[in-house]
């Protein structure tokens, strides 16, 4: 059987690494592509209650490809696709929803945590790509060409099909068969390294759990053949010589400040060069016991323990620095603290101006809240993980958030609304917190939460954070005009920057789209005001993209672009609710 690796004792685990991810809504639409109503963001009308959509790989339809559906306020729904590739999911309250679709043999489109997630509404279109996954097979023999049956064999992807490094941990196991023979399919193409034996996760008990993993040909990680597979290729021969050497044990106790009687994860990694390489993770079930992880090479790892509640509160522990060296490790204690939280309340102001009258306000159960972990910089001690996830919020009915579950460190929250004509103002968070580092702000003054990154410690709950949306947003629809037949250069950007100078360190006022290869462009939930708008090439790397510009890091970038557009001199006066459809920018204006 194939199968990612997802079993009852690594569960925590991956609860653990569920910690931190972007859910930005954005125009990439990572393989999903939505169609909007035509009248989005207006006065508003019925919605149908339905999402339909169809999956497709390589423009074909997908039959009987599983569909799932979910949403923060509870609601599930699970769909099988029709022969042409399509699917509805009915009966639906209004929310914002995750939709996914799997089929045997085929990789979901893997995700772009810097763009985020696609999520999608009622009365959505969607289309969900699909690649049709690569194989890999061998066989697992012993030094005397005799076949290892039942050992698990794993394949771990180290490069995408871009050369990049993966910023989703991708990794298929299977157990070999009686023949040693191991078929590994369903692969996003890549490059991947081979191991088996090892665990390669949490410990089932099998006879090949207290071995070191054995990497294809017959090697340690340091020295594994790098096997390429692209979408709907088959390598054959990636043959593993077995030798059965056990590993070193790493074993101890685990307490915890808020429940004693608390079942604990406990979680081994080796993280090199962002990659994922050795994983392994046990459990104890009460602080009265103790843990042990076998089959441990030789090298440097991070250990450290999690737990969850009834109540979906998590706990962790201070990540630990290990060394196993030739010996079994004994003896290590780890106490874990409840995961830090934060919650507050989005507050709606209303426009008194005319032209926003009957305007579509936004919906609280259509807006969300996402902590976007500062990956630059993690708290002092804390492990960089090479992958996150983690769920965003949404208000109830008052307007309350709370996200829940963060790993220390350093975050920015952005909020995600469906209402065109409404704006972010502003997000503010009290300048005194408990079990916070003192703040330089005066007692009764608030701190700019959109200016300043969100630092947060184990077992802090940072409570009175506002985050305040305004009716009375503008949107602009325009065009590149370039002479001649010359094309649009790739990475083209148009940048609004304010011009009024106190808004010159207002974050929530920088925003940057891309220029299509029609030369057309758009931005919406723009505040009014006056703004420097002119266009650039940039790398989408750099700290100047959307995303990054409006971070709490992006100060540098921000005042290059600034200067740029002061020198460009050209400016455009947005007002309330207002709706440019034609707004024309020249090649005069490429810096």
């Amino acid at each position: 059987m194939n199968y990612l690796r997802i079993n009852q004792k690594s569960l925590p685990a991956l609860m653990l690494i569920a910690i931190a991810v972007v859910f930005a809504i954005d125009e990439t639409s990572l393989g999903q592509s939505p169609q909007r109503p035509a009248d989005e963001g207006e006065t508003g009308t019925t919605r149908s209650g339905v999402i339909r959509g169809r999956v497709v790989a390589d423009g074909q339809p997908v039959p009987n490809a599983r569909v799932s559906l979910t949403s923060l306020n509870g609601q599930w729904r699970s769909v099988p696709t029709e022969n042409d590739g399509t699917f509805q999911l009915k009966g639906l309250e209004p929310g914002v929803f995750s939709i996914s679709a799997w089929a045997p043999g085929y990789a979901s489109v893997p995700i772009d945590v810097d763009a985020g997630e696609h999520l999608f509404r009622i009365g959505d279109s969607v289309t969900i790509n699909l690649i049709r996954g690569g194989v890999i097979t061998g066989k697992v023999l012993n030094s005397a060409d005799e076949p290892v049956v039942a050992v698990r064999v794993l394949a771990t992807m180290i490069r995408d099909a871009n050369d990049k490094q993966p910023r989703i941990g991708a990794s298929v196991a299977q157990s070999s068969d009686d023949r040693g023979v191991y078929r590994l399919y369903g692969l996003l193409p890549g490059t991947y390294v081979v191991s088996a034996g090892g665990g390669q996760g949490s410990e089932y008990n099998h006879a090949y759990d207290y071995d070191v993993p054995k990497y294809a040909p017959s090697s340690t990680r340091d020295t594994a053949s790098e096997i390429t597979v692209g979408s709907g290729e088959e390598i054959k021969d990636v043959d593993i010589r077995y030798r059965g050497e056990l590993g070193h044990s790493v074993s101890g106790r685990v307490t915890s400040m808020p429940n004693p009687k608390s079942p604990f994860g406990v979680a081994l990694w080796r993280v090199r060069d962002g990659i994922l390489e050795v994983d392994k993770s046990t459990s104890q079930e009460t602080s009265g016991g103790g843990f042990e992880l076998h089959g441990v090479p030789d090298g440097d790892y991070d250990l450290w323990a999690h737990s969850s509640s009834s109540t979906g509160e998590s706990a962790q522990s201070e990540p630990r620095r290990i060394s196993v060296k030739g010996a079994d490790i004994t003896g290590i204690e780890m106490v874990t603290r409840p995961l830090p939280s934060i919650s507050g309340q989005l507050i709606l102001i209303d426009s008194q101006v005319p032209e926003c009258k009957g305007k579509r306000r936004p919906l609280f159960d259509e807006t969300l809240i996402t902590a976007q972990f500062n990956r630059r910089q993690p708290a002092r001690g804390q492990t960089q993980l090479p992958y996150f996830f983690t769920r965003p919020a949404a208000p109830d009915k008052a307007g309350e958030f709370a996200l829940r579950n963060l790993l220390p460190g350093q975050y920015s929250l952005t909020p995600s609304i469906f209402a065109k004509y409404w704006y972010l103002q502003s997000i503010t968070l009290p300048s005194m917190r408990s079990g916070a580092p003192q703040s330089s702000a005066a007692p009764n003054q608030s701190v700019d939460g959109a200016r300043n990154w969100i630092a947060l410690k184990l077992g802090e709950q940072l409570k009175g954070l506002k985050i305040t949306l305004a009716e009375g947003a503008a949107s602009v629809e325009g065009k590149l005009k370039l002479p001649g037949d010359e094309q649009v250069p790739p990475e083209m950007y148009v940048n609004f920057i304010p011009a009024e100078p106190e808004k010159t360190d207002d974050v929530l006022r920088y925003f940057t789209a891309s220029v299509n290869s029609d030369g057309g462009f758009t931005l919406s939930q723009i505040p009014p005001g006056r703004y420097f708008v002119f266009a650039r090439v940039q790398n989408k790397d750099d700290l100047e993209t959307k995303a990054n510009l409006r971070f709490p890091g992006g100060t540098e970038a921000r005042k290059k672009l600034r200067r740029q557009a002061e020198a460009n001199k050209k400016q455009i006066e947005l007002k309330p609710c207002q709706r440019i459809m034609d707004l024309e920018l020249s090649l005069t204006q490429l810096n």
